[in-house]
């Protein structure tokens, strides 16, 4: 109060923090000039709710912040004309890019540009419209360089209060070795089920040569005269 009666300005305000009853609380204080300078009548507003709300705001910013950017897996936000608000360094990573900005600029149509199977994004709209989110959602896509991933995504639309679709958000996983491991392990099936077909057939032909009927057979086609059957 002493610096603003001796300053020049004619109104001021600042937000001080007192200690009442050894707890810390804040002020806005506004004072005001009249009588040519010569008087000033202040008011003092509690504000102590309001700045622990915009801290515990503040603190919340950061730590999504953190995770958001921090974050293993692709976390992303889009539109529903198919471009992308907001994404994360993860997300870039997965499908090649240097940073989100890059991708975003890039990206303007995710259906036609991300999509490898194009109906791919209409099983995603349709499973959309039914549950309102798509979860363990696989699919093909392209990265910058034209190489092809598998990624799993979950997703959910956040609407308006009349329903309607404000954007989509949510993760996405590179699953890419995953699928390559269960491709290998139905091509080891495969073959495994062909040998024990293979071992099955050779088990069934044995069981028939080695009967009795077969081997009365075999007999009587070996005691058999070719040239008097014939004649």
């Amino acid at each position: 109060m002493r610096n603003f009666i001796t300053s020049d300005e004619t109104s001021a305000s600042s937000i001080i923090n007192v200690e009442v009853n050894e707890v810390k609380r804040y002020y806005l204080v506004a004072a005001q000039k009249y009588r040519q300078g010569g008087a000033t009548v202040s008011v003092g507003i509690d504000v102590t709710d309001r700045m622990e709300a915009e801290e515990a705001l503040r603190i919340a910013e950061e730590n999504y912040r953190s995770i958001f950017e921090n974050a293993l897996e692709g976390i992303f936000q889009a539109t529903a004309q198919g471009s992308f608000i907001s994404l994360n360094p993860a997300m870039a990573r997965i499908y090649g890019y240097d940073s989100g900005e890059e991708m975003m600029a890039a990206i303007t149509d995710i259906g036609t540009q991300l999509y490898v199977d194009s109906e791919r994004i209409n099983d995603f709209f349709q499973e959309m419209e039914e549950n309102g989110k798509v979860t363990d959602f696989e699919y093909r896509a392209y990265r910058k360089d034209g190489s092809i991933v598998w990624v799993e995504q979950d997703t959910r639309a956040v609407r308006d209060s009349n329903g309607n679709v404000l954007y989509y958000e949510g993760m996405i996983q590179d699953i890419t070795q995953r699928k390559r491991q269960e491709e290998e392990l139905k091509r080891q099936l495969q073959e495994l089920r062909i040998e024990i077909d293979q071992q099955k057939r050779q088990q069934e032909v044995a069981a028939i040569t080695q009967s009795d009927y077969f081997q009365e057979i075999q007999s009587e086609a070996d005691s058999l005269n070719v040239d008097d059957f014939w004649n």
